[in-house]
């Protein structure tokens, strides 16, 4: 199994294009995906985990993940819900340690977001991390389980 599958696998989120790459998403690879930022956000716990994200496309769906009003103002700012969805992901982990990252590949049916989540060592105390990217709406998420 190649090093590239075995990441899907381990991590098991992958991004495809609803549409083929050629139709809608032509010229947009870079701005498929951007990290918001959430410096300063805080929550006392989370229950998620790092491989699970919740997709958030409108409003309501930003309240129910984003309980701070302040925040969803803050975020909301940045996010067209006609043309983009959130992926918000949190869990419990190493501050220090712990790295999600995202990379745009080329695929067979045109170009896909992989994200890959790392285990840090854990040398701190665990706390909440959270982390939420915008995505154009004409992507959808795939689990590669």
């Amino acid at each position: 199994m190649s090093a590239k599958m075995l990441a899907l696998v381990a991590f098991g989120l992958v991004l495809l294009p609803a549409a083929y790459a050629g139709e809608t998403n032509q010229g947009v690879k870079e701005g498929v995906v951007r990290e918001i930022d959430l410096r300063g956000y805080s929550r006392d716990k989370t229950t998620g985990v790092a491989s699970k994200p919740t997709k958030i496309c409108n409003a309501e769906e930003l309240a129910k993940a984003i309980p701070d009003k302040v925040w969803r103002d803050r975020i909301a700012k940045q996010v067209d819900f006609d043309k983009e969805e959130l992926l918000f992901f949190s869990w419990t982990g190493s501050a220090g340690t712990d790295r999600l990252s995202f990379k745009v590949e080329e695929a067979k049916n045109g170009p896909v977001v992989v994200f890959n989540y790392k285990q840090g060592r854990g040398d701190d105390f665990p706390r909440p991390i959270f982390r939420l990217y915008a995505l154009a709406k004409n992507w959808r998420v795939e689990s590669t389980k």
